[in-house]
């Protein structure tokens, strides 16, 4: 949780005009209050459920709203996200980081800056743990290496020769928390892309918890 403190809110209705911008951000808004900060000069702070925001793009933002509009802190703020090195040093228990690292990012950017991350995290623990011994080729290797790597993230329903389903995923938002499913499909292409005889895999999603599916399930694509 941080909190927000904006000036130049002396205007009816300014509240609810940052407000409403933030929502429509994809922030999830809670407490809200004004306060006066000098003789008709009023100040707005606003708490949003993240662990921690860019400060520099926020103030832009609010500035373009209305130029009397200033951002003048962010309190609460983690002292920095987790860096890829953090996670991958973390693997496998890397939910809470993964989740700290994507609430960096605003909504219009997190899933391809998550899917990014999976690719490079997914390209090190193969390189790490899977790239000694003979290589593997599809779909041996979907089974032997890409299942058990990917059931130390979440569990594993199903998991055939062209797909791969999982029931619960750790990574899907639910209710309250930041959707991080973008991290486990980056995860899957970048260990399979590492691999010298998986890199022609391509994965596809066609059912997602986040979209109201019962489940999130990859369709799984190569040449033999």
């Amino acid at each position: 949780m941080v909190t927000i403190t904006v000036s130049g809110a002396d205007k009816s209705g300014s509240l609810a005009r940052i407000s409403t911008f933030l929502v429509r951000k994809g922030f999830r808004v809670g407490a809200q209050q004004v306060a006066e900060s000098g003789p008709g000069a009023k100040l707005v702070r606003i708490s949003l459920e993240v662990s921690q925001v860019d400060k520099t793009e926020l103030a832009a933002e609010i500035r373009g709203i209305s130029p009397d509009f200033k951002l003048v802190s962010v309190e609460g703020v983690q002292s920095g996200a987790p860096s890829l090195k953090d996670i991958a040093e973390r693997f496998p228990d890397i939910v809470p980081l993964v989740r700290a690292y994507a609430e960096s990012f605003s909504p219009e950017t997190r899933d391809q800056e998550l899917f990014q991350a999976g690719m490079k995290i997914g390209a090190f623990n193969y390189e790490k743990e899977w790239s000694f011994g003979s290589p593997l080729k599809m779909p041996v290797a979907l089974r032997r290496s890409l299942v058990p790597a990917l059931e130390k993230l979440a569990k594993v329903g199903d998991a055939t020769d062209a797909s791969i389903t999982l029931p619960d995923s750790p990574f899907w938002g639910g209710g309250n928390q930041v959707n991080c499913c973008e991290f486990l499909t980056g995860f899957m292409q970048g260990f399979l892309d590492a691999g010298p005889l998986t890199n022609n895999t391509r994965l596809q999603k066609t059912e997602c918890r986040a979209k109201g599916d019962s489940r999130c399930t990859y369709a799984v694509s190569y040449d033999l």
